[in-house]
């Protein structure tokens, strides 16, 4: 394929023996490297390292055992995959064939995706990894174990279906396990590594990169069998996030084939202000962003499985323009005077990181809503503009939800949250989670929303899920919060005082503990309400009912 007027044609030429090559098509011609690049929507580094390695070629670097390392990773992770996906065709894998077929998965799925299974064992994958050569440290390094307290380790994935991640080159970097079998979180993700870094990949970029390129779209989804159906109903185009931050970095991965992109996320997924803003960041990065909306609630998957192909091009011909959808999503707030300031900030921060004339086919509805005029409104984007300007070279920071992270950091540092009202039970979980990181990828934000409901709890919580330590020390740093780390002192304090009752338990272990605790806390605090509320006559039949249940 001419990487010029991109088609197949048989008068595009390599000349044997050279670094060089010319299309008669379109009397073009340039180098081998450059060609590469073009087509396989590589940067400079992928480029070499494929070239290198199609010439049988082993680079030179003054980090060589840290490259030694990252292809042994690439190795052990190849080795793994070839374990899950021949396990799904033993009988052992009968569970997960018998539950991909309920999926409408057939074996070219198994196949095309190369999908795989891990048994509802602690160590089916270890043993065969160890038995293959593989040291524990490489086990772990790759992120497919798990280590306990003892210093032994156990599978990471047990009892799921396992979707292999493959970077833009094809490798196996990482994978994700939905649970059919045995109890855990719904979905776990294989922990960042050497080889993986998950703001940096898209699942299926690999498969739908060509794609891409043809249709001059991409469609972005959230769920691994989301993106997998969308592929089965003939739009090769599709890709999923790895979790619902987007990132720069996985912008401009995008824009290496289009500049389009229409984002299909689940209309009723928890945080979509976070949803939206990472939407803008891909619009900021060059794509504009259309977004797809599902009737009903329901996801790509159940959409394509009710649905065929063509009315779910209906949808992508009815999405809207990303500032519209922004519009709409806040229009209920912006009619509830409690709540129309937030929704205004909310409104101009995400649109000051666009250009002007990306703006201004909506100023009139923007302008209409806010009660400005487009000078006013004008005036107010570049107010905010200019004050990331001055506060964002003050500490550079290379990770991109950090980036997310000033801009939020510097309209909330005023309205900090009270974490006050944190009991120590609560303060503890979030301590849990973050001293022991294997937590986060076992646990999603939906279990922390259903334990902790919305609560400052459960604010902090989710963000110690979504980001990693140092992050969230950036964040706080940012923003002058300190009530965060005293709320994790406080949190430390209380396990170190039931440290009796988690000692010798494995992390996941000690979250239904704390779970349990918690839980029967509360169940004391409604029993001392209900009683108070009876000695003062004002029981209602509801609260009656309840304290029935406790006994």
């Amino acid at each position: 394929m001419c990487p010029f007027h991109r088609e197949d044609t048989p008068s595009f030429h390599v000349y044997p023996d050279s670094q060089n090559y010319y299309c008669f098509g379109c009397n073009r011609g340039g180098d081998i490297f450059t060609f590469t690049m073009e087509i396989e929507g590589l940067d400079f580094k992928q480029t070499l390292e494929l070239l290198a390695q199609r010439a049988g070629v082993e680079l030179e670097s003054e980090t060589r055992h840290e490259k030694s390392h990252a292809k042994d990773l690439y190795d052990v992770m190849n080795l793994a995959a070839k374990f899950f996906s021949d396990t799904l065709q033993n009988p052992e894998g009968n569970i997960a064939r018998e539950y991909a077929k309920r999926r409408l998965l057939t074996q070219d799925d198994f196949r095309n995706f190369s999908l795989g299974y891990s048994p509802n064992s602690w160590d089916s994958l270890t043993r065969f990894l160890k038995n293959s050569g593989v040291s524990e440290k490489q086990i772990l390094d790759a992120g497919l174990a798990i280590q306990n307290q003892s210093g032994g380790i156990y599978d990471r994935f047990r009892g799921r279906l396992i979707f292999p991640v493959k970077d833009i080159s094809g490798r196996v970097i990482a994978f994700g396990g939905r649970l059919i079998d045995g109890d855990g979180a719904k979905y776990i993700n294989s922990p960042e590594s050497q080889i993986y870094t998950k703001r940096r990949n898209l699942y299926l970029l690999n498969d739908a990169r060509n794609s891409i390129r043809k249709k001059s779209r991409a469609i972005l989804v959230e769920g691994y069998m989301d993106a997998l159906r969308l592929h089965k109903s003939g739009f090769q185009e599709s890709i999923a996030s790895l979790g619902t931050s987007l990132t720069p970095e996985q912008a401009e991965l995008l824009a290496r084939f289009s500049d389009t992109c229409y984002i299909c996320y689940d209309s009723d997924l928890a945080g979509q202000e976070a949803t939206i803003r990472g939407m803008y960041i891909l619009q900021e990065h060059g794509l504009a962003v259309r977004v797809i909306s599902i009737p009903e609630g329901k996801d790509p998957d159940e959409f394509l499985c009710a649905n065929e192909a063509k009315d779910f091009e209906t949808l992508i011909a009815d999405s809207q323009p990303l500032i519209l959808h922004h519009l709409e999503f806040l229009r209920e707030k912006f009619s509830t005077p409690g709540q129309f300031r937030n929704a205004e900030k909310s409104l101009l921060e995400n649109l000051s990181r666009l250009r002007y004339p990306e703006i201004e086919p909506y100023n009139t509805r923007i302008c209409a809503i806010l009660g400005v005029s487009p000078d006013e409104l004008h005036d107010k984007l570049r107010e905010i503009s200019h004050s990331k300007a001055k506060f964002t070279p003050e500490i550079q920071e290379q990770d991109s939800q950090i980036e997310v992270g000033k801009v939020e950091a510097e309209s909330e540092a005023q309205d900090l949250p009270d974490y006050s009202r944190i009991n120590k039970i609560e303060a503890g979980i979030c301590a849990l989670l973050w001293n022991f990181p294997e937590l986060r990828t076992s646990l999603d934000s939906q279990s922390l929303i259903d334990l902790l409901g919305e609560s400052e709890a459960c604010d902090l919580a989710v963000a110690i899920l979504t980001y990693d330590s140092a992050e969230m020390n950036q964040r706080w740093l940012l923003t002058g919060e300190v009530g965060a780390l005293s709320v994790i002192a406080q949190g430390e304090n209380f396990l170190r005082e039931i440290s009796s009752e988690l000692e010798n338990l494995e992390p996941l272990e000690k979250w239904q503990r704390m779970k349990k605790i918690l839980e029967e806390f509360r169940a004391i605090q409604r029993i001392q309400s209900i009683r108070e509320k009876m000695l003062h006559e004002r029981a209602s039949y509801i609260d009656m009912e309840d304290l029935k249940k406790f006994f």
